[in-house]
């Protein structure tokens, strides 16, 4: 069985980064809707720690600077923009790299370079604190449930990816998870030259561990053991990825839970690609299968039921384009009677948009009917 090369770490300045970000964003949304602000406080998202309130108060030049205040309020600020630079080598080298890349990003004069570099250093000297310290210790606590959880279902995800695979990936690179401080959502991955992902991860109220499992399911297998080929176009990314989500994020879901695909949402999810994907997706997954045409319709029903009983009209417009009831089982497996030995690379060159391959005929009444 394939082994996974994953390993979970907590970096000191990601965590702030991230604490940063998210009181940015949370102070500018109570703004418009200060109704929300208690809520904010409540989750620690606004004044996380008096350090942090404190660094923020005495750094009002920064906010309120009439350039560099874009830093903080640009749709990406810049503690979005440092929060994957390690702090591993010490303070000094970390003010560089952060320096260097926000002097780039935001094109600084020198002037406001030098401002940049008191302020970083600064911004490391919070981490130094006894309150942010805790706040750290509290990540560590949540490093470790994460990874225990990992742990313990890791080899039951691989099996199962392996038997829909056919096969048993062979891993081309390494996963490090940085836990960030759950006071706030982030799902974030970066690649690095040595055939590393990076992923940045933190849910502030995901309490399910299936759904943990899902998500880390995806980021051992997408990139290290099934990465992007150099000469995929842009829409073949996008539907690899598809595939990607459906074979570990709901699957592996659906496998734990035993509940629809659609109860999991993915990462910045793409509905219209997703719904192309999915009736092949379904083919390919049953393509082994003693009775794929029974087990395709139960998937379709499951799924086709979850989807009506959803209230939310944001959540339904998610999946609005799958269109259950014009899915023909039974051409969806004729599609992949020939196709057993499919890989993930020869799927993604299925031509998607090609509905009639796996949807129903439809007949339409003569125009000149009951004239």
């Amino acid at each position: 069985m394939t082994k996974t090369k994953i390993n979970f770490d907590v970096d000191k300045m990601a965590v702030l980064c991230n604490i940063m970000n998210a009181e940015i964003q949370a102070r500018r949304r109570s703004r418009k809707k200060p109704e929300e602000k208690p809520l904010y406080k409540k989750y620690r998202i606004i004044d996380s720690t008096p350090a942090v309130t404190k660094f923020i108060n005495e750094h009002m030049q920064i906010f309120s600077d009439k350039k560099l205040k874009k830093l903080i309020t640009s749709k990406i600020n810049m503690f979005q923009e440092i929060l994957p630079i390690s702090s591993k080598y010490g303070k000094e080298i970390y003010k560089k790299e952060a320096g260097k890349r926000i002097g780039i990003i935001y094109d600084l004069s020198e002037e406001e370079q030098e401002k940049i570099e008191g302020f970083l250093d600064d911004l490391w000297d919070v981490t130094e604190d006894s309150g942010f310290k805790k706040i750290l210790d509290d990540t560590n606590t949540y490093k470790n449930s994460i990874k225990e959880i990992w742990e313990n279902y890791e080899d039951y995800v691989m099996s199962s990816i392996e038997e829909t695979l056919g096969y048993e990936p062979t891993p081309k690179g390494t996963i490090c998870t940085y836990i960030m401080f759950p006071n706030f959502n982030v799902h974030r991955t970066c690649q690095t030259k040595s055939n590393q992902t990076n992923l940045f991860f933190g849910k502030l109220k995901e309490k399910n561990p299936s759904k943990i499992i899902a998500y880390l399911a995806h980021q051992v297998v997408h990139q290290p053991m099934l990465p992007y080929k150099s000469t995929m176009t842009k829409k073949k990314k996008e539907e690899f990825h598809a595939f990607i989500k459906f074979l570990t994020d709901k699957d592996i879901y659906n496998k734990l839970t035993g509940r629809s695909y659609l109860d999991i949402r993915t990462e910045h999810e793409n509905p219209d690609v997703m719904a192309k994907v999915y009736p092949y997706w379904l083919g390919y997954k049953y393509r082994n299968s003693k009775n794929p045409v029974s087990d395709i319709k139960k998937a379709i029903e499951r799924d086709k039921s979850y989807y009506k009983k959803i209230r939310s009209e944001k959540k339904r417009n998610l999946y609005k384009m799958y269109e259950f009831d014009d899915i023909d089982p039974q051409k969806v497996a004729d599609f992949f009677r020939e196709k057993k030995g499919i890989s993930p690379y020869d799927f993604v060159e299925i031509d998607f948009d090609n509905r009639d391959a796996v949807t129903k005929t439809k007949i339409f009444a003569d125009e000149d009917d009951g004239r």
